[in-house]
């Protein structure tokens, strides 16, 4: 039997052709990837509560007898219900035909719900109801986010057939070597609990993934990922790559051109990275440093060395906005050298496009700047030697190996650098990059303004209001960040959608946007354009802005409830201002709930400006629950780990994989296969 992590969801008995759509498209392509979906939350459904003892806004479990129902208007269908102990009116609009069709009178039903008063008496509103099964399950009921397309019972169902693979031969073998595994939990074991926990296990601990169950699968999946580093690793020193001499005199002739002169540090980086360069080894270098550090500067002095050597380079950006503006900025800096730069996006006239086409594979355009449109199969470099990543971790496995293999000089394995301004603390880099040699820009250019942090409680909403219509009348432009596109009944939290209706409301006078990342990337880009060019003064977005463009006039950001971002990206978004000569602000709105956790970080954001700082910061304060999910470790995505929250499980999972790299080269090999379904092609990196 093949592992669960190749066995594919068609796979999964009853599933049908629109959940098999829906799954897919949140990347649940095999039975492991669907176990992978843990709950985010647990109920107790284990012991119901009698009619007679319901309180209005608590969540319940009912069982009870159908008294009577009625079809109503607008596939209202109500029931009463009793226990016993007393009477409940419950409302379910469009119910499903199925489910009207079984509740017939003296059925007996199960429901779970939030209990809500009505004309002075208690019912329950779209409950889960549960006709099939009236016995009452015996652990934790799991709680799953859900997709379009999959309702939570079904979800549950299709959970539960996933689980029945583990008790396949040979499906869920267990990898890691008994005397590594001192708590000798199972990962056929683990998984299930983690579905469907003992009544006996901590809801709290479960909610900071803090339980052995759940160690166990996070840790198997730390050890996988720093086995495939290690064979990057050991494979990169196997590699045949370009030797790409320095070129003194040019990087002499192009410092001359410029206005300024470059900080200490950019120049330390570039020494670092021509090093590399001149190696017959490839490089695999990752450049971190805050937004405003000049790492572009560094970007084209690398890439100098390459083509001073007559070899061209390509750089990656993730959005077109962001890959016109590096174009924009190198075409200037290259000018004065007569290199031509070449620009290859996906939104370019056919005409334009076939004419960089040429240029790209005819030699005459050196360097090449691009979003994924540089990987598409017509693209033919001609002499290919240096690849420049920007935010690399924007770009899959597989758009990376497809630009790497565009390399056609004698068939050598081309230069790497990647660049991020996510700052990650040195001692977790030095872990997740094992495999890569780390260049750090610690030093800001001169004469760069700092942005000024303040923090507002959301009562005083209205007066910064007021300062953005004084503020916006003399040209000046504003970021408004909310954390969510749509409302949330989980997470109160004001939605950006909202929030442009409101400030459209409330200043009428100027031209409101909203950007998100629901949006198609072209009206994204649109967007993002017209705030540049001065079209719009208050752009409402979500983090989406987090890699964004320069936009000079932006003096303030206001991020809302800025207690539910992780500092690293609460960091990140204030680079968006402070990017011309006027003073900038940040202003980080919070929400009257904030907890004493929530202020000391906070605090610790308006006390510095450095990124690094900030981060390690993070590290030491900030907890599972206020992650909500957003990575922030640069390049590495995990699938159930998180590279802060479980920092503390990472110096013992490095450990037990470097004993299994070099002593149980199958088990290397399977757990790999497991957690990475590229196998073989991860090495090639």
């Amino acid at each position: 039997m093949e592992d669960i992590s190749a066995i594919p969801i068609e796979s999964i008995k009853g599933i049908t052709v629109k959940q098999i759509s829906a799954l897919k498209k949140i990347g649940k392509e095999t039975v492991f990837d669907l176990l992978l979906h843990f709950p985010y939350s647990y109920l107790d459904q284990t012991k119901p509560t009698p009619i007679a003892e319901l309180r209005a806004d608590e969540y319940a479990t009912i069982k009870a007898t159908v008294v009577n129902k009625k079809q109503g208007n607008k596939n209202l269908m109500t029931m009463i219900l009793n226990d016993g102990t007393g009477y409940l009116r419950v409302s379910v609009f469009n119910c499903p035909v199925f489910i009207n069709k079984e509740l017939k009178p003296n059925s007996t039903i199960i429901c779970h719900g939030k209990i809500s008063t009505f004309n002075n008496e208690l019912q329950m509103t779209n409950p889960e109801i549960n006709l099939k099964d009236t016995s009452l399950p015996k652990n934790y009921t799991p709680v799953y986010h859900l997709t379009s397309g999959i309702k939570m019972q079904s979800m549950r169902n299709l959970m539960l057939k996933a689980l029945d693979f583990l008790s396949t031969e040979g499906a869920c073998e267990d990898l890691i070597p008994p005397k590594l595994n001192p708590d000798g939990i199972t990962l056929k074991e683990a998984l299930f609990r983690v579905h469907f926990p003992d009544l006996d296990t901590s809801l709290e601990d479960l909610a900071l993934f803090n339980t052995p169950v759940q160690q166990r699968i996070i840790c198997e999946e730390l050890i996988s990922q720093y086995l495939s580093v290690l064979t990057l690793k050991e494979k990169n020193k196997t590699l045949n790559g370009i030797t790409l001499k320095p070129v003194n005199n040019l990087i002499s002739k192009f410092l001359k051109t410029l206005s300024f002169a470059p900080t200490n540090a950019q120049m330390r980086v570039f020494k670092e990275i021509s090093a590399d360069l001149n190696m017959a080894q490839p490089m695999n270098r990752l450049v971190q440093g805050d937004v405003g550090c000049g790492k572009t500067l560094v970007a084209v002095m690398s890439a100098l060395q390459a083509m001073g050597n007559g070899i061209q380079v390509a750089l990656m950006a993730p959005t077109e906005i962001l890959a016109e503006q590096h174009y924009a900025n190198i075409q200037k800096f290259l000018e004065p050298l007569d290199i031509k730069v070449a620009l290859l996006t996906g939104s370019q006239k056919k005409s334009e496009k076939k004419q960089q086409l040429l240029s790209i594979e005819s030699g005459e355009s050196l360097m090449i700047v691009g979003t994924h449109a540089i990987i598409q199969e017509q693209v033919n470099f001609n002499k290919l030697g240096l690849i420049i990543i920007d935010e690399q971790h924007r770009f899959g496995v597989e758009q990376r190996m497809k630009l790497r293999s565009k390399c056609n000089v004698d068939n050598k394995v081309p230069h790497m650098l990647a660049m991020t301004a996510t700052p990650i603390p040195r001692t977790l880099a030095q872990t997740i990059y094992a495999d890569m040699h780390v260049s750090v820009i610690d030093e800001l250019p001169k004469g760069r303004k700092p942005i000024t942090t303040i923090l507002v409680p959301e009562a005083r909403r209205n007066e910064i209001i007021e300062r953005i219509r004084i503020n916006c009348c003399q040209k000046k432009q504003v970021y408004w960040v909310c954390s969510l596109v749509n409302e949330s009944e989980v997470i109160e939290s004001q939605d950006a959608i909202n929030a442009h209706d409101y400030l459209s409301q409330q200043l009428p006078e100027l031209k409101i946007g909203l950007v998100h990342g629901q949006m198609k990337s072209s009206d994204k880009d649109h967007i993002m354009r017209d705030f540049k060019d001065g079209n719009i003064d208050v752009l409402v977005a979500t983090s989406v802005i987090e890699v964004g463009v320069d936009v000079p006039n932006a003096f303030l950001i206001v991020i809302e409830n800025a207690e539910r971002y992780g500092l690293a990206q609460l960091h990140q978004l204030r680079g968006r201002v402070g990017r011309g000569n006027l003073e900038s602000f940040c202003c980080l709105m919070y929400s009257d709930k904030i907890n004493s956790i929530g202020k000391e970080r906070l605090m610790t954001l308006k006390n510095s400006n450095d990124g690094f700082v900030i981060a390690q910061k993070d590290m030491e304060i900030r907890g599972p629950g206020d992650l909500l999910g957003t990575r922030q470790t640069g390049e590495v995505s995990y699938k159930i780990a998180d590279a802060i929250r479980d920092y503390p499980s990472m110096e013992k999972c490095t450990e037990t994989a470097k004993i299994i790299f070099n002593n149980y080269p199958e088990q290397k090999n399977k757990l790999m296969e497991r957690w990475f379904p590229l196998g073989e092609n991860l090495i090639n990196l």
